[in-house]
Parts: C-alpha cells; structure tokens; sequence
C-alpha cells in the first residue's frame, strides 16, 4: 500500500513538474524576446533618428562655418572691417553650437551602452564613440588654425597665410568626411539592428514552435500518467472503504464500550451518593451522631473523588497531558505503605505478604507509581476469596530498572480477556458478567508506567490466579517515551 502512494505520489509529482516546466519555459521565452526585441527596437528608435538628427545639424553647422571662414578671408582682402568682425561673431557662435551638437552625439552613443546590447552592437557604438572623438580632435585643431589666422588679421599680419588657409580647408573637408561615414555607420548599425529584430523573431517563432510539439507531447504523456493515476486512485479508494469499514466497525465497538463505561461510571458517582444521603437523614433524625454520619460521608466523598479523579487522568492521558513530578523516593518503603494499608480492610482468609529488597530509591513520580501499585493491589484483592497475595520486587543496576510483581490466587485471567486487558472500558468477563470497577484502573496503569518509561504485563500462574508485573527505570530517563519504544520493539 505505501509502494502504490509512493508510485502515485511521484506520478502526480513528474506530472506536476511538466506543466510547471512547460508554463516557465513559455514565460522564459516570451519575457526572454520581449527584452531582447525591445532592446533593439528602443535603440533603433532612440539612435536613428536622434543621432542622425545631430550629425545632420552638425555637419550642417559644419557648413555654415566653412562658408563663414571664406566670407572672412574675403572681408579681410576687401578690407570690410565691419563685415570682417561680424563674420566673426557669427563663427564663433558656430563653434559653440557644434561642440554642443557633438557633446549630445557622444551622451547618445555612451547612453547605449547601458543597455544590456549583444557584443556586436556594442562593438559598432564603441567604433562610432571613437570615430567622434577623432572628430572632435581634428576640429579642436581646426579652430587652433582658424584663431591663428584671426589673430593675424587682427594684427595686420596678412602675409605668408595662404598655407594656413589651405590647411583649415583641408582639415575642414577631413571633418565633413568624417561626419559622412560617421553618419554611414549610424545607418549601417540601424541595418544591423533591423536585421537582429528580425533574426529574434525567427528564433522566438521556432522555439515557439518547438514548445507547441513538446507541449503535444507532454499532454500526451500527461494523459497516460493521469490514467494510471486514476486507476491507482480508484484501487486506493477501494482499499480506503474497505479500511473505513473496519474503523467503523471498530468505533461501534468502542461505541458498546462507550455506553458500557457511562452505565458503570454513572453508577460509580451515583453509588457513593446514597450513602451519604443517608447519612445526613440519619444525623438529622438523630439516629446516629454527628462524628459517625461526617466519618460515612467522608469515605463516601473519597470514592466519589477517585472515580472523578480516574475519569480527569484518562482525560489528561488521552490529551497527552498528564504530567509528572519526578522525585528520589524509597520505593521499598512505599509498598510496605501500601501493602499494610490495605492489610487494615483485608478479610482473614486473605493474606498480603511481601518480599522486597530493602532501600531501593527509584526517581519517579511517587504518587502516580503509588497509585499504580494500589490499583494492582485492589484488583488482586478483588479477584482472591482465600489464600496469599505476594508482592516481590527485584533490580538491576546495571540494566537502570526495577521490578514489581504482585500475584493472586484468584481464578486467573480468562484467555479472551488477556490481550485486551489494559485497555480502556474492560468491565465484562468473556460469559457478559459484569465486573466491580469503571475499567480504568489497569489502563491508567499502563499509562502511567509507559510515560516512565517501563512496561507493564500480566499473565496467569501455572497452578492458580495470575500476576501482574510493571518494571521502571531506576534513574529518570529524559526520553521516557522513546524508551518504553525501544522495550515495546
């Protein structure tokens, strides 16, 4: 039965696992092109035109200053002075205005590079970079020429220019040029980008593609999977009923057990009652004195307060609250307490006789061990019309327990009755006769014993009556429970 829950389990589990697969692989893909596409289609958007715009406007600025710096070397030769200086102004102002369209091209370009590009593109952003930083330095070389050539007008210094010029021209051209195949390559990487646009969305079809035939595939192994799972779940159904079955022809059993132990408990509290009624109307009618009726009705309470007080421990065992308060006792010294006690209502044909070891100390919870002792020693008083009750007791230092025996020469214990005497309502022998007691005494006692950490048994002599023995650690056991495991094993 574990190995089919085991088997169903991991059925379900690998079922599971596919659609979970299958679901992140979708997600994956989709976000996976979604950032790549996005990516491209943002820098083809933010980098075309932009960028294209500024070197447009730059090599236009580029322009209006080449045809300012011939109309100032005309106004120098015409000597228009007027003109010449205004010209001026008007180039400089140029300057200004194309080192601002070149520094918004550089912001652009080095913006990009943040944007998570496949190596290729970066590559391509880092070449135009370069391209316009060798822009700049041929025009920082330029205006380095252009004022020279200024300053010597200004100082009427016109002769032997006619090299400079030529090579403000030059280096003029060498930047128009440089602006064209900047732009070239602005356009070349947008072609690039298109293309890796489009190469994506072939790459997200296919995989697309490809996760639609796994998808097909795996449904079908889903399908054969949730076959044979309901198939197992079917024979774990019928096996369930059949378990339901039997647990509830068990509850009705305990049910009967049930009723049996409210009759008897509610007979045992309502016993005590009368007598103590009785003893009032008597001290009332004077019929006996007042020490007499208060001495009945006090060992009437008393009764009244242990079937009260065995119902509370069942309560407390079964919630798994029964605490203990462990001490360092004389065990030896407790059942002689016990045994003389209860010497003291014994009939003359009943005789309680001990064979103890003396100062044997244990470190358990006295009173619980007591009150298993007095329920062992009641229920063979109970069962012996004549003869001995012997109480032993034995231990081991070195294996940590001690042993209580308590036998009777009572009629035994009936076979039918023996595997389930220690559990909970047992108050009717194997013919139906109903037995003195609530049926806690002996489960209490194993209870208690077991949460010591010992064992509890009984079995019936080879001549007469039956004995009962419970063994307990000699030193605490922090684990009790686990012990008394290890013993049951």
């Amino acid at each position: 039965m574990e190995n089919h829950k085991t088997s169903t389990s991991l059925r379900i589990g690998i079922s599971v696992a596919m659609i979970i697969m299958m679901l992140g692989l979708a997600l994956f893909l989709n976000a996976f092109t979604t950032y790549a596409i996005t990516n491209q289609m943002k820098v083809l958007s933010d980098l075309n035109m932009p960028v294209g715009q500024e070197i447009t406007r730059t090599y236009a600025i580029q322009q209006m200053q080449q045809h300012i710096f011939d109309d100032i070397t005309t106004y120098q030769k015409l000597s228009s002075q007027k003109n010449y200086d205004v010209s001026k102004i008007q180039f400089e102002s140029y300057d200004n205005q194309w080192n601002y369209e070149v520094k918004k091209i550089k912001n652009l370009t080095d913006a990009f590079l943040n944007y998570g590009l496949d190596n290729d593109t970066v590559v391509d952003l880092a070449i135009m970079s370069a391209n316009l930083s060798e822009i700049e330095s041929i025009h920082s070389l330029y205006m380095q020429k252009t004022n020279q050539i200024f300053n010597a007008y200004d100082k009427g210094k016109t002769s032997d220019l006619d090299t400079m010029i030529t090579t403000v021209k030059t280096q003029q051209n060498q930047i128009n040029l440089k602006i064209i195949l900047l732009n070239d390559e602005v356009q070349t990487l947008t072609d690039s980008l298109n293309a890796g646009v489009e190469e994506s969305k072939q790459k997200s079809f296919t995989l697309q593609m490809i996760i639609i035939i796994s998808t097909g595939i795996m449904s079908l192994a889903l399908g054969y999977f949730l076959n044979l799972i309901n198939k197992d779940l079917v024979q774990e159904v019928i096996k369930k009923t059949r378990s339901l079955q039997k647990a509830n022809r068990k509850l009705e059993r305990m049910n009967v057990l049930k009723d049996d132990f409210i009759n008897i408990a509610s007979h045992e509290l309502k016993s005590p009652l009368h007598p103590i009624y009785g003893f009032v109307e008597l001290a009332q009618n004077g019929d006996i004195g007042s020490e007499e009726a208060l001495a009945g009705i006090s060992k009437q309470a008393r009764q009244l307060e242990e079937v009260a007080n065995r119902i509370l421990d069942v309560s407390r065992i079964d919630n798994g609250i029964l605490q203990l308060s462990y001490e360092k006792f004389n065990l030896s010294n407790l059942l002689i307490e016990i045994s003389s006690s209860c010497r003291l209502n014994l009939d003359k044909k009943i005789k309680i006789e001990t064979r103890l070891e003396k100062e044997i100390h244990v470190e358990a919870d006295r009173v619980r061990i007591g009150q298993v002792i007095r329920n062992l020693v009641n229920n063979a008083i109970k069962f012996t019309e004549k003869g001995t009750i012997e109480i032993t007791m034995q231990h081991n230092i070195e294996k940590n327990f001690v042993e209580v025996t308590i036998s009777d020469c009572g009629p035994g214990i009936h076979p039918d009755i023996l595997p389930n005497l220690f559990n909970k309502f047992i108050t009717k022998g194997p013919n139906a006769e109903s037995w003195n007691g609530n049926g806690l005494g002996l489960y209490l006692s194993r209870e208690i014993i077991n949460v010591h950490g010992g064992h509890i048994f009984a079995y019936n002599n080879k001549d007469l009556g039956a004995t009962f023995k419970f063994t307990i650690p000699i030193m605490r056991h922090l684990k009790a429970k686990e012990l008394h495991q290890k013993i049951m094993n």
